[in-house]
């Protein structure tokens, strides 16, 4: 293979045994026979690039080697074996992640991830930075832990700066690739939206559909619904922080450090001049649409 490839580009070598003073401008694919190649970055173009991932597979040299269970899931969530999945009725869900590149090296990451696990976890590296978590029932989180808990620890003891996308508990391979592909386009775009360290796909999905609405639906349900209120921070804030905590107004009172009945106030001031009553969840839903679409409309 690398005598061929020589023909083509004159830099390409086989990785050494010590990977440690490895040069940072080659990129590197491995064979069907698990010899791995590096090429210079600067004698590949795209096209070149695009027709060697087409028979080789890249690799990541500073990412940890996939267990057998890795491998499986990686089989799971290709497009080549999405119609030979085998039967398969155990819970499971994909949590996307993301380090702050050069925070932490893959391998020490997947040794401290570990230890909030009850047994192996699986890693589907997408790159050094970047990746998903595989929860199912032979590696669940520890009892009582939850990935916000394992976000702050990260920072406070490692100052490791990391980003948790935690995808719906499925009971079925169906639709595996939708799964994964979905996670993984919406995770990083949705980690600039919300200032959480963690994200739930339930709770990101409601911002998803009004992203995806054109400008003119998301001014129409803002002017219809929210009326002359479109352009009031505070009372929209009141209103979002309300419904967002179960239209509790004690817990939007903590939340906002506000008194209950200054809440209050703006709620009854919103329901007089639009009809609408936020603290009914049916009326409660339609406003927090509205009021995710007047945050994401431009002019």
């Amino acid at each position: 293979m690398i005598h061929t490839l020589k023909k083509y580009f004159p830099s390409v070598r086989s990785l050494p045994s010590n990977t440690s003073n490895l040069p940072l401008d080659y990129t590197w694919f491995q064979t069907e026979q698990g010899e791995v190649v590096g090429i210079q970055q600067n004698e590949l173009t795209e096209k070149d690039h695009a027709l060697l991932s087409a028979f080789l597979t890249e690799y990541h040299v500073n990412l940890p080697p996939q267990t057998e269970r890795e491998k499986l899931w990686t089989n799971r969530i290709s497009e080549e074996e999405k119609d030979r999945l085998e039967e398969f009725n155990s819970a499971f869900r994909f949590i996307y992640f993301q380090i702050r590149q050069g925070h932490i090296e893959p391998d020490i990451f997947k040794a401290t991830i570990q230890e909030f696990f009850t047994g192996p976890i699986s890693i589907l590296w997408h790159n050094e930075y970047a990746g998903i978590l595989v929860e199912e029932e032979i590696s669940q989180l520890e009892e009582s832990l939850s990935y916000a808990q394992i976000s702050d620890t990260l920072m406070s003891e490692l100052y490791i700066k990391t980003a948790f996308y935690v995808g719906p508990f499925r009971n079925s391979l169906k639709d595996i690739v939708t799964y994964t592909n979905l996670l993984t386009e919406q995770a990083p775009s949705s980690f600039q939206s919300h200032d959480s360290s963690v994200v739930s796909f339930i709770k990101d999905y409601p911002f998803h559909l009004i992203k995806n609405l054109n400008n003119q639906k998301k001014n129409q349900l803002s002017s219809w619904i929210l009326k002359e209120f479109s352009e009031d921070i505070e009372v929209l804030e009141t209103i979002q922080t309300f419904i967002e905590s179960n239209l509790n107004l004690t817990e939007a009172s903590k939340k906002l450090y506000m008194h209950r009945n200054s809440i209050q106030y703006r709620l009854d001031k919103f329901h007089e001049s639009t009809g609408i009553d936020v603290k009914q969840f049916e009326q409660a839903i339609t406003v927090y649409l509205a009021i995710l679409a007047n945050m994401h409309k431009t002019e």
